[in-house]
């Protein structure tokens, strides 16, 4: 029987959101793998799922870093060396930029053991080059790490490009299109149909065309965006609905904004929804993201919903082929959206058409087994490479 290949995850916390990737990894028996992980930032979305279960793990003594120049929140595990010493990995899988600090430790036991490093990352958001030393070092940091590391695992085609225009050999560079766990959804679509007509009826949407936003409400998300690109799409559309499901820091502010809106009598924010939140998706005829957002893509897309979205983390130029089952427009331009959403709202066909060509796009194309088996490509990848040291 082949030797299974030790595996230490290096990440901040593990969402609830990614633990399911990590309990696929985990079940594989080709691997033996372990998450060292930081503990949860109290008040912030960098929190650990609530039960983490089919993974093996250990949460490390973490000191917090809260960022207050937009880059994200840095967990310092001042024992992760010897975590990673204990553990002896044949390779490490690094969350990329995110995860700066314990990466810094992370390259230290690598350099010093020659343990290949796969550097997990967006890559580069588009239009998020920033100014500032601090921003420098970073990414004079980050350049480091990538050059230093055995492969490049992007989450999406735009990493992928970044990889490119940095000169990073390409038999390194690998791909793993973030996704939901796919698998999951028609469960959850098949549990949540008696629930769709009674909500629909409680939210007074029985006779409304529903666009639907899924996601956190914070100011990065240019939600009033969304709220003007609805007032115009219902003065030609006035049987729509604009349904709000999330919750954050920015919430208040934005029903603020809504209560001044022409269309405020149409617009519903529901707050944040997690079980049952098939239900929600089932009420829609259109997911809108007027910016960022990334795993929300993919799970309307699982649901049958095609997609209107700007800049998100790269995978949306993966999930949405524009005119197949969904569009990409600019950001911060609410006409744009409007046109978009009154495309499919005014012709019956056509959304109808998108809503098939959204299921094929996650049956076909991107889905949670496309998704692991890029990550294990590039950790196989990096473990051959290192036994043919």
């Amino acid at each position: 029987m082949p030797r299974r290949t030790r595996v230490a995850v290096t990440y901040r916390v593990i969402w609830h959101w990614r633990l399911p990737i990590f309990q696929r990894l985990a079940a594989d028996p080709a691997y033996e793998m372990c998450v060292f992980h930081g503990a949860d930032f109290p008040g912030t979305k960098t929190v650990n799922a609530k039960r983490i279960e089919g993974v093996p793990h250990r949460q490390l003594f973490t000191l917090r870093f809260l960022s207050r120049m937009g880059l994200p929140e840095w967990p310092l595990c001042p024992t992760l060396i010897w975590r990673l010493w204990r553990f002896r990995p044949d390779v490490i899988l690094a969350e990329g930029n995110s995860n700066l600090v314990n990466n810094i430790l992370t390259f230290c036991y690598a350099t010093l053991t020659r343990t290949p490093v796969v550097f997990w990352t967006l890559g580069e958001l588009k239009g998020e080059q920033k100014q500032g030393i601090v921003n420098r070092v970073f990414r004079r940091v980050t350049r480091w790490m990538e050059q230093h590391s055995a492969a490049l695992l992007g989450y999406s085609s735009r990493a992928l490009d970044y990889f490119q225009r940095n000169g990073y050999p390409t038999e390194k560079q690998f791909r793993a299109v973030n996704v939901v766990d796919t698998d999951a959804i028609p469960p959850r679509v098949a549990a949540a149909a008696d629930q769709v007509g009674p909500l629909r009826t409680s939210l007074k949407l029985d006779d409304k065309q529903v666009v639907l936003f899924v996601g956190a409400i914070i100011p990065q998300k240019r939600m009033e965006d969304l709220v003007d690109a609805f007032e115009i799409v219902r003065r030609a559309q006035p049987n729509s609905h604009l349904l709000i499901v999330g919750d954050g820091p920015y919430l208040s502010t934005l029903r603020q904004y809504i209560a001044k809106s022409e269309a405020c009598a149409d617009v519903s924010t529901v707050g944040k929804v997690v079980e049952g939140v098939s239900a929600y998706f089932l009420l829609g005829d259109v997911l809108v993201l007027p910016h960022l957002g990334g795993l929300a893509i993919s799970e309307a897309l699982a649901h049958g919903i095609p997609v209107i979205a700007t800049n998100a983390d790269g995978c949306e130029e993966d999930l949405i082929v524009d005119g197949y089952d969904g569009y990409l427009v600019p950001v911060g331009q609410p006409t744009a959206l409007a046109d978009r959403i009154l495309s499919l709202l005014s012709d019956p066909q056509l959304l109808a058409e998108m809503k098939t060509n959204a299921l094929q796009m996650i049956a076909e194309r991107h889905n949670v087994h496309t998704y692991l088996g890029g990550i294990k490509d590039a950790i196989d990848y990096a473990a051959k490479k290192n036994a043919s040291h």
